[in-house]
């Protein structure tokens, strides 16, 4: 199912459930203003940035291996080939974040927030990331894909080993699904890449027992995908 599909059947059940019996009270009568409607619904002084551009330009500064800008190359190599056998790609977080770069960390502290956004918007203003630079980025990012953890989900980290850095690596919901979201509509986005199509049907596989398990319950800080079940994370704070 492609985000076109996707749309149109969340605007099919939005519709339905505007159109149900239910009571919403007496209608709010709409009340003419001849002062506001005088108004022009764009003013002519007001200029729209051309966000096309913007993204461009964020893509090719980004992604410049040799950026010879005051805060230098955002983007190197991590050959450390977690849960592929291949080399992938970190971009900084937040501008030379101390705890990122290839000689930190060993290179792995990356996230795949960060780096599928990154994809997802330059492939929406037509940039081929499949083949930009001599580079597959598209495919470089299924690294993201924790099988070694036997999670068999796409995760914000490669492996566990950084997951402790920042972020809320396999210990935080929110952090465990926007990355297979990001990684569905990049997969939208650039069809078709080697291997992309067994990492979302492990994706579908494992949400889909997840549910099961849970049955309703979403009473917790996080899921295990490995486990099967639903984990705690209990926060303790001094008192001032």
């Amino acid at each position: 199912m492609n985000v076109k599909e996707m749309l149109t059947i969340g605007t099919f059940f939005l519709c339905v459930s505007c159109t149900s019996n239910i009571d919403l009270g007496t209608p709010v009568e709409q009340v003419t203003i001849n002062r506001i409607d005088s108004m022009p619904d764009i003013p002519v002084t007001y200029q729209m940035l051309d966000w096309k551009k913007k993204a461009r330009d964020f893509d090719k500064f980004v992604f410049d291996w040799e950026n010879t800008s005051k805060v230098g190359p955002l983007i190197w190599l991590d050959n450390a080939s977690r849960n592929i056998d291949q080399p992938t790609f970190g971009l900084y977080t937040a501008v030379k974040d101390i705890r990122q770069g290839k000689n930190v960390n060993n290179g792995e502290f990356h996230e795949s927030l960060n780096s599928l956004a990154a994809i997802l918007g330059a492939g929406l203003v037509g940039i081929d990331k499949t083949n930009q630079d001599g580079y597959n980025y598209v495919k470089m990012a299924q690294n993201y894909f924790n099988s070694d953890t036997g999670w068999n989900i796409v995760m914000n980290n490669t492996t566990s080993s950084v997951g402790s850095k920042g972020g809320g690596y396999g210990r935080d919901w929110w952090y465990d699904v926007l990355p297979n979201a990001l990684y569905y509509a990049v997969c939208d986005v650039f069809p078709g890449v080697d291997g992309a199509e067994s990492i979302q049907k492990s994706i579908a596989e494992q949400f889909t027992k997840a549910d099961s398990v849970l049955n309703g319950n979403y009473d917790y800080s996080y899921f295990d995908y490995g486990k099967m079940r639903g984990g705690l994370i209990i926060y303790l704070f001094n008192k001032m």
